[in-house]
């Protein structure tokens, strides 16, 4: 499942990657086509808070779940395009026990009227493991998102979190193509004390 690493870990390839990545930053604007084009592989835009745009490359296919890694070697675990890992900051999501009807996994947003998801959240730096959050998720419009040079139709979704039991409330922002139900830009809150990651799409995956 190893998408690239393996074969150019050893070589300069991925030293010159990386260098190309650390040189790719900017604000809030979107990057452009330019400088996403300096990379071949998969890859999609990230920004912490109110930092730069950074550009970040996929690293390998574990089972449906995707592994990104920055030039600082921050990594990126998301399932249909929702961050369920994130680790290299002070305080890290170990990881994110989706409810099994969550629409991250059944890719399947239709018929979320009524509909409470609890999902087990685990931090590290303090550490606090299997905290059950619950959320609901509800339909806020409709928006056309550039991938690949593609304007793509999606409905922008939120997903709100409810009373838990160390009082953190956040509401993630989810675009999602309207064709396959995938999630390919998103807003989303990973830990109690790390401001909202930001990131879309820019190189779609595609399975070999």
């Amino acid at each position: 499942t190893l998408l690239f690493l393996s074969s150019c870990a050893s070589n300069n390839i991925y030293k010159e990657i990386f260098t190309i990545l650390k040189n790719i930053s900017q604000g809030p604007d979107d990057l452009t086509q330019s400088e996403i084009s300096k990379v071949s592989f998969a890859s999609m835009q990230l920004r912490l808070g109110k930092n730069p745009n950074s550009l970040v490359v996929l690293e390998e296919d574990r089972n449906g779940v995707l592994k990104w890694t920055t030039s600082n070697n921050i990594k990126i675990y998301t399932l249909n395009g929702y961050i369920i890992r994130f680790t290299g900051l002070e305080n890290s999501l170990d990881k994110i026990e989706l409810d099994k009807n969550h629409p991250a996994i059944t890719s399947d947003f239709s018929n979320l009227k009524n509909l409470i998801f609890t999902s087990y959240y685990s931090f590290r730096d303090p550490n606090l493991f299997d905290l059950p959050i619950k959320t609901f998720i509800r339909e806020i419009g409709r928006e056309k998102i550039l991938i690949s040079g593609e304007n793509l139709d999606c409905i922008v979704y939120e997903e709100n979190s409810l009373e838990n039991l160390i009082s953190w409330r956040f509401v993630n922002k989810l675009w999602v193509n309207v064709n396959n139900g995938e999630i390919v830009k998103a807003s989303q809150f990973i830990t109690p004390r790390n401001p909202n990651v930001n990131f879309k799409v820019t190189k779609k995956y595609k399975k070999p």
